[in-house]
């Protein structure tokens, strides 16, 4: 039942990096320019390494609603985060006019699967 929160913090984050953070970073940067890198950074990246972490949290919490075991190592779980993400940057902008592939991405993807491969692993100490 964790993982659902887990599922939902990440989705709050997602959220205040969308409609609070990026606006008011956006306003910094008009005033101050060495908040334009950050800007840059969060604004390009933020969502992707939120998204790395998103997908695994839910693809665990299917497989224990299923019965299954979840994943906890790091070679599955970075191989399935990056499938998405060749799948997302790749594919998807061959069906999807508005979607533009960057190769960076996939790396925001993979460094948020290791976050949530990190958080999970501290959680498990933790808590079993």
């Amino acid at each position: 039942m964790r993982r659902i929160y887990v599922l939902l913090g990440l989705s709050a984050l997602y959220g205040v990096n969308r409609f609070i953070l990026l606006p008011g970073l956006a306003a910094l940067v008009k005033s101050e320019q060495g908040a334009d890198l950050l800007y840059r950074l969060i604004s390009s990246y933020g969502a992707d390494v939120l998204a790395g972490a998103w997908i695994l949290c839910f693809l665990n919490l299917i497989l224990v609603w299923s019965g299954r075991k979840p994943v906890h190592r790091i070679a599955p779980a970075m191989l399935f985060v990056l499938g998405c993400g060749i799948f997302w940057e790749y594919v998807t902008p061959l069906y999807l006019s508005r979607s533009v592939g960057d190769p960076l991405d996939i790396a925001a993807y993979l460094a948020g699967c290791c976050v949530y491969l990190i958080f999970e692993k501290y959680r498990r100490e933790k808590y079993d």
